[in-house]
């Protein structure tokens, strides 16, 4: 999806990320929201105005809710071909923000960027989560050049992200146990919730970008979503039975590192 470019224009305001700026900026996303939706999670950035909000929106008369990546930042994603709707602010105008998003939070707009959860990506989720909870993350080689200008070069969720190396590795050491896996469809799905801030990204060295899981977001969408029982049958279906026989057996190896360590 492409990204919303609509600017601002006024007086710069600052915005020091405090929790009183939070606070004011959450109160002009919840004014500005229509009746279908509210916020499920949010989460800031750390060193910038960005925000990001994961809304459910609710049609009446439709069983099944959906969802939308809001993105509200004072620059461009270094991301392309996401699923995230992007209003672009003058960091610490509330006023305005909460203005634009009443603008562009249309039927039409709401319809265009939000989505559902199947449950291909529900049994997918609880994988990444039951990974993480043994340390194992994945990750993705990137491209030198990519790479070396950090977010300073466009990294396609498409095309970049489906020819990069998927590894199965060590959480907290990026060296260890890396695991080569080749499961193009399970690939496509972590691109997909990259682009929809369900993971997050850090660079390590090696060229490889790690990719966590927003668990503030994921556990929240996973409690108004059905149960997956037989999680490890149905996945064997899903992406085959090799796939689950690498990711058992890397946390077996996970299990026995612990022990020698402990």
């Amino acid at each position: 999806m492409s990204i919303a470019k609509r600017r601002i224009t006024h007086d710069p305001h600052q915005f020091v990320n405090t929790a009183t700026d939070r606070r004011r900026l959450q109160l002009a996303v919840q004014l500005a929201l229509p009746t279908c939706a509210h916020v499920l999670a949010r989460n800031f950035a750390r060193s910038s105005a960005s925000s990001y909000w994961l809304l459910m929106l609710k049609t009446p008369g439709t069983a099944a809710p959906r969802f939308l990546t809001l993105r509200i930042a004072d620059h461009l994603l270094w991301l392309t071909n996401h699923d995230q709707l992007t209003i672009s602010w003058e960091a610490g105008n509330f006023d305005a923000v909460q203005r634009t998003l009443r603008q562009e939070l249309t039927p039409a707009t709401l319809q265009q960027y939000s989505y559902q959860l199947t449950t291909t990506d529900i049994m997918t989720l609880r994988l990444i989560l039951h990974l993480e909870q043994h340390q194992l993350i994945w990750l993705v080689q990137l491209a030198p050049e990519i790479a070396k200008a950090y977010k300073n070069q466009h990294f396609d969720l498409r095309d970049d992200f489906g020819q990069a190396k998927l590894l199965l590795g060590n959480m907290n050491n990026s060296s260890l146990q890396l695991v080569p896996v080749k499961q193009p469809a399970f690939q496509n799905h972590l691109g997909q919730y990259f682009g929809r801030n369900l993971l997050f990204s850090q660079f390590t060295s090696h060229h490889l970008l790690r990719l966590l899981p927003t668990n503030q977001w994921i556990r929240p969408l996973l409690k108004v979503l059905p149960p997956t029982p037989n999680l490890e049958q149905q996945l064997a279906v899903l992406y085959g039975t090799d796939f689950v026989r690498i990711y058992v057996e890397a946390i077996r190896q996970q299990a026995r590192l612990q022990a020698i360590s402990s």
